[in-house]
């Protein structure tokens, strides 16, 4: 009996030293690593934020170097993801979140010590950016105070304001902490960004987090990275001139890059959905560049994030008309400068406009119905991003034939119709002969495009919508969304509007 135990003994002692053997060498465990000593992760991991859903996330930070770092998560709390310290004291790593829910979710991060990271939704993230209008604050705008008032922390929407920063070359340094909704955390907050995200929480059910990265009296090119402006022959003349002279706005930024090194670059290790974006005020004197440097912003964005275009749409906000305020090197500089983005929206791939022309204030640059700037974004982002059937989007110009004394205008996107606000026939068109001298048109619907005529052109060459600084056209989509400001020609205005 006793020679059977020991036998057995014998046996298991075997067993256990032989399954370890590894040539020699035993094979680390968990528990054989030694924990880093020193524990720090970078600001892209916080609280209360929201992940981007079914993306790469990398978890960063310092440490020890040679020692482990240990990253758990509670959506899959099997897989631990074990990680070595290395020479220069950093680690990284990268893991996958999981489907959009509601359900709070925690990342801990464990070395000698523990960091725990809670509250963490997965879903939507977005980025919004540009200059005062995407800035302006819910405590600002029409509805607001009420929107604050009911602020709910439970409703899925995370808000993250980025503080106005600038640097001459690009920093990992940020200082803002992600916040559930509150009237603390509202007020303050981009009224655009916040009606964008509540909206898209309520059609797609998933959380939303959105990003402000805004600044009044900023011109585009300090939103892009410098050396790509500056690779850009069409915008490097004009954006060095820009790069030496200092903003109406002493503490607004002016260089070249400044916002993109201080308030964009830092932001990068948090995976976005895309952007929406709305600037335009501050490049008015010279809107004929503008679809290239807004070309060139989007692509130094997404280079950024290494996302191809398909991956991260850009979304442009037209400015909104009002009354000539400035002395503009451009002959009608506020339309110009609408054209120009509706340009730069064809022109940049996964991109798209909205026209916000009927809700301007014409004593004031600063429309304050924020709401219906914010829903539009939103509604742009389900029909061409999410494919929802809850999305839409305005008309645009699309092309024009013309048969006789007649110009008949397509439109793209317009495929339910055309109509007015007000039940006439479409204003604010205009037509020219070879003279190019423009003539108020005769408008009529015609399914999805419009037929012009005029008795002064007998043979047109040429039309216009909307090319005023404070004329706006009664003409809309059968949903409503009014109709983007246009022109056919490119020959420069021969007479600025007084």
């Amino acid at each position: 009996m006793i020679n059977r135990k020991i036998f057995f003994g014998l046996c298991c002692w075997m067993f256990v030293f032989g399954c370890s053997d590894s040539g020699g060498q035993d094979i680390p465990t968990p528990s054989d690593k030694a924990a880093s000593a020193i524990l720090e992760v970078n600001s892209n991991l916080q609280k209360n934020m929201v992940l981007q859903q079914n993306s790469p996330f990398i978890v960063a930070g310092r440490g020890t170097p040679g020692q482990y770092v240990t990253i758990t998560t509670s959506w899959n709390k099997a897989d631990i993801h074990e990680v070595e310290v290395d020479q220069d004291g950093r680690w990284s790593k990268s893991i996958r979140t999981p489907a959009g829910s509601f359900e709070a979710q925690t990342i801990k991060i464990s070395g000698k010590n523990s960091l725990e990271f809670n509250d963490i939704l997965i879903g939507e993230v977005w980025l919004c950016s540009g200059q005062s209008n995407m800035w302006y604050p819910m405590k600002e705008v029409l509805g607001g105070l009420d929107e604050i008032v009911k602020a709910d922390a439970s409703n899925g929407v995370r808000l993250l304001n980025l503080p106005q920063v600038q640097a001459d070359v690009p920093t990992d340094k940020w200082n803002a902490t992600w916040q559930k909704c509150s009237p603390s955390s509202l007020e303050w907050f981009s009224a655009v960004g916040y009606y964008f995200a509540k909206q898209l929480r309520q059609s797609l059910q998933v959380p939303i987090g959105i990003i402000n990265a805004s600044w009044g009296d900023t011109t585009g090119e300090v939103w892009a990275e410098r050396s790509a402006v500056l690779a850009t022959p069409s915008v490097r003349e004009f954006a060095l001139l820009q790069d030496k002279q200092p903003r109406a706005d002493p503490f607004s930024p002016y260089k070249i890059g400044a916002a993109y090194n201080a308030m964009i670059y830092p932001i990068r290790e948090i995976p976005i959905a895309g952007a929406i974006w709305y600037q335009g005020e501050a490049n008015m004197d010279n809107p004929s560049y503008y679809p290239d440097l807004l070309e060139t912003l989007a692509e130094s964005w997404r280079a950024l994030w290494n996302k191809e275009a398909n991956d991260f749409p850009f979304y442009i906000a037209q400015i909104c008309p009002y009354k000539r305020m400035y002395n503009f090197q451009t002959n009608y500089a506020n339309p110009n400068m609408r054209f120009a983005q509706l340009q730069a929206s064809k022109r940049i791939a996964n991109s798209g406009i909205i026209c916000n022309d009927d809700i301007a204030d014409l004593d004031d640059v600063h429309p304050k119905n924020k709401k219906d700037v914010g829903l539009r974004f939103a509604y742009l982002a389900l029909a061409a991003h999410y494919k929802k059937a809850d999305g839409d989007r305005s008309p645009i110009f699309d092309g024009f034939t013309v048969d006789g004394n007649k110009l008949v205008i397509d439109f793209q996107f317009a495929s339910t119709g055309l109509k007015t606000k007000d039940g006439l026939n479409p204003s604010q068109f205009e037509i020219a002969g070879v003279d190019k001298v423009f003539y108020p048109a005769d408008a009529v619907i015609v399914g999805n495009k419009i037929m012009l005529t005029s008795s002064h052109v007998p043979n047109p060459l040429a039309a216009r919508l909307g090319w005023s600084y404070t004329k706006i056209s009664n003409l809309v989509s059968n949903s409503g969304l009014p109709v983007s400001v246009f022109k056919t020609y490119a020959w420069a205005d021969p007479e600025e509007e007084r």
